[in-house]
């Protein structure tokens, strides 16, 4: 894997029911312990999916068992691999029933999958959290689909940096794609094909040039 290429895999947690208890074995104490806290079915099902699905693609990367990763939690709970298995960085998003996942081989990554939605006060929102001229630019029409598209790439700085959201929210992402912005250092947002009803971005530390490459599981 070249160091500037990004994996990227989109799955869909609507898998039979008689896949899950595989699934749910892959899981460590934290994940199953955050798991008992769900309490609807179709949250808890996308959550096991969601988790195995992210331990057998960073397994596979580091030729190693699923079950035998674990993680650590920065402050702002940012998660990343931990212990004897680390060499390369892992993130995560679901949104609805659909998972994206990327694994970049060193540079701190993170991505974002954000679905679009019709009945959301997006001009409201984007006073609340964006900067002004982001703002502006929801309100004169911008509409629902550009909303979730700085939001997608915003979280993906976001999880990139190890940050909190309501400061990434704040920082300024419009323009065309690629998108480079300072956030305590460099970071470069691409935008990601997502399926009809979703927009999607990753991001990486630093301002140098990435490639993306897909994949479906």
């Amino acid at each position: 894997m070249s160091t500037d290429v990004v994996q990227v895999w989109l799955a869909d947690a609507r898998v039979p029911q008689t896949a899950l208890p595989a699934m749910f074995t892959l899981l460590d104490d934290e994940e199953r312990r955050r798991h008992a806290s769900i309490v609807h079915p179709i949250d808890r099902r996308r959550f096991v999916v969601a988790h195995a699905v992210t331990r057998r693609i960073a397994g596979a990367a580091l030729d190693a068992p699923p079950q035998s990763l674990s993680w650590a939690y920065n402050p702002n709970g940012k998660p990343s691999l931990a212990g004897a298995h680390t060499g390369v960085e892992v993130n995560l998003s679901h949104s609805g029933d659909l998972i994206m996942v990327a694994v970049s081989p060193h540079r701190p990554v993170g991505v974002d999958l954000q679905r679009v939605v019709p009945t959301l006060d997006c001009a409201a929102m984007a006073r609340r959290f964006y900067p002004p001229a982001e703002a502006a630019e929801i309100a004169a029409g911008g509409g629902h689909e550009r909303f979730a598209e700085l939001w997608a790439r915003k979280e993906s700085l976001v999880k990139a940096a190890g940050a909190r959201l309501t400061r990434g929210l704040a920082t300024p992402v419009a323009g065309p794609a690629p998108v480079v912005v300072e956030h305590d250092g460099p970071f470069r947002i691409e935008d990601l094909d997502a399926p009809e009803g979703f927009r999607a971005a990753v991001a990486l530390a630093g301002d140098a040039p990435f490639t993306v490459t897909r994949h479906g599981c």
